[in-house]
């Protein structure tokens, strides 16, 4: 029974994850607001400043530093956006645009502690079964903005004016606004990429 409690609260805390892009990192003494994507490799992916790339115990807080968030000790990576980081950088800058720090890096979770249970990190870091379909996804998904409005009006109680799909994955769709990111997820885990289509057109 324990180990299935253990397994539950770890996709709990990656769905969690999956539908938050923003946080605060703690390093040293300093508190310093970030937003992430995840890679198709299941990685964080955040913009950084220098001294954050330093040697350092660092622990992050998801959605922010507050009493109930969900606080996970990382490790940064530095990567460099020209060559094979670029398609990396790229994400970053679809979801959130222009980035406020010049340097950028890969987060791998170490270990975390969700709703006062500790998991393990190497629970929270899940490739995206859909990495193939998701190009093609979102082009169809933004082929039709009257019924992606209406989407975000009935999924996630949003109403967005320009919405643009950024991103798709099993638990769910991510959607740009002016504003941030609207997260548009799933009843139940998509099995397959058509799953995300017969969501859409069910809630458009």
């Amino acid at each position: 029974m324990e180990e299935y409690d253990e397994q539950q609260v770890s996709e709990a805390a990656w769905k969690f994850l999956r539908s938050n892009t923003t946080g605060t990192l703690r390093f040293g003494e300093h508190l310093h607001d970030v937003s992430y994507v995840f890679g198709n490799d299941g990685l964080m992916i955040i913009t950084a400043m220098v001294a954050m790339l330093q040697p350092q115990d660092m622990v992050m807080y998801v959605p922010e530093y507050a009493e109930d968030c969900m606080e996970m000790h990382v490790t940064l990576e530095q990567f460099s956006e020209e060559g094979s980081g670029g398609v990396f950088a790229d994400r970053w800058q679809m979801y959130h645009g222009e980035p406020p720090d010049i340097q950028w890096a890969k987060v791998t979770i170490d270990a975390a502690r969700f709703h006062e249970m500790f998991i393990d990190g190497e629970g929270l870091h899940k490739e995206n079964d859909f990495a193939c379909d998701e190009p093609s996804l979102c082009k169809k998904l933004n082929g039709d903005i009257p019924k992606l409005i209406t989407g975000c009006k009935r999924i996630a109680g949003i109403e967005v004016e320009a919405p643009v799909v950024v991103g798709v994955d099993p638990l769910g769709i991510d959607v740009r606004a002016r504003f941030g990111i609207v997260r548009l997820a799933a009843e139940l885990p998509f099995a397959k990429a058509s799953d995300v289509i017969t969501f859409m057109n069910q809630n458009g």
